[in-house]
């Protein structure tokens, strides 16, 4: 009877111990899916996040960055500004009807990340440089790239002008040192790019800020060029000889967000960031 008795109760706590080994194991395994689920779904979202980047063209806040006159109309970009991937540049055309800007089109550009671009025109086409990332861009008037190149200079050279120079159709452009933020270099390229620079020219630039912005963009007209900088509080207009880079005048802006300029005939415009382009004064 005893050993009846004692192998009576070995079975119930054995069968006691397979049902909670059942149940430890039903909860965990219960526990494992419901991770795995939670995993595979924060997965998942993230492998959306990754592979589908937000590319919702957004300009309502862009400035504009700097200006050329052409066909009786001022061209200049949109400064992208919403970090979007996809088509976020304009080729944004203006009038100025009476003091006031107005729109008068504009052509997606197919680009991002361009930051600021300096503009000018050769009387045909337009040519464009990023401020940050050296790209120079030939286009029409329309906004069909022609080509996309660079210059051969050492990235220590800051793109921080372009210009047109008719009288040996060369595209002209200026450059801030990075290890010496005073100093600047100009040089004359032929449009094509596919030559070395015949005329280049290191000079110093003192008073200007010396951080991030100082020169920005250019002007050219006979005998002279045009500097829009910034000195550290505000914008100024820079006048030098063309021939000797000496200095003529540095002229307050009254100003500090002046972001391009041309000259019309005998007129010296600046674009600024708001969007609107006005007369600054005769030559």
């Amino acid at each position: 009877m005893l050993y009846l008795v004692s192998n009576e109760k070995i079975s119930i706590h054995s069968f006691i111990g397979l049902i909670l080994i059942y149940r430890v194991k039903s909860l965990l395994s219960k526990y494992l899916l419901l991770t795995l689920i939670v995993f595979c779904t924060l997965q998942t979202g993230c492998e959306d996040i990754d592979s589908s980047p937000n590319t919702n063209k957004y300009t309502y806040y862009d400035d504009i960055s700097d200006i050329t006159y052409l066909n009786s109309s001022f061209y200049t970009t949109n400064y992208d500004l919403s970090g979007n991937a996809g088509e976020q540049i304009d080729l944004i055309v203006y009038n100025i009807v009476d003091t006031e800007t107005v729109m008068n089109n504009k052509f997606s550009l197919g680009l991002n990340g361009q930051g600021y671009l300096s503009i000018t025109n050769d009387g045909n086409d337009l040519f464009l440089q990023s401020r940050s990332n050296y790209n120079i861009f030939k286009i029409s008037n329309t906004g069909e790239i022609a080509y996309l190149s660079s210059d051969t200079l050492n990235t220590k050279w800051l793109p921080s002008g372009l210009t047109y120079n008719s009288s040996n159709d060369s595209l002209v452009f200026l450059y801030r040192n990075t290890e010496k933020n005073n100093q600047y270099r100009l040089r004359e390229v032929s449009k094509l790019l596919s030559e070395q620079s015949k005329n280049d020219r290191e000079f110093v630039l003192n008073g200007l800020d010396t951080t991030v912005y100082g020169a920005l963009c250019i002007a050219y007209k006979e005998p002279n060029l045009y500097v829009l900088a910034f000195d550290g509080q505000e914008d100024v207009l820079i006048t030098m000889d063309y021939s000797s880079l000496n200095l003529i005048s540095n002229e307050s802006v009254n100003d500090s967000t002046a972001v391009g300029i041309d000259i019309v005939n005998n007129s010296i415009y600046l674009s600024y960031r708001d969007r609107t382009i006005s007369l600054f004064k005769e030559l």
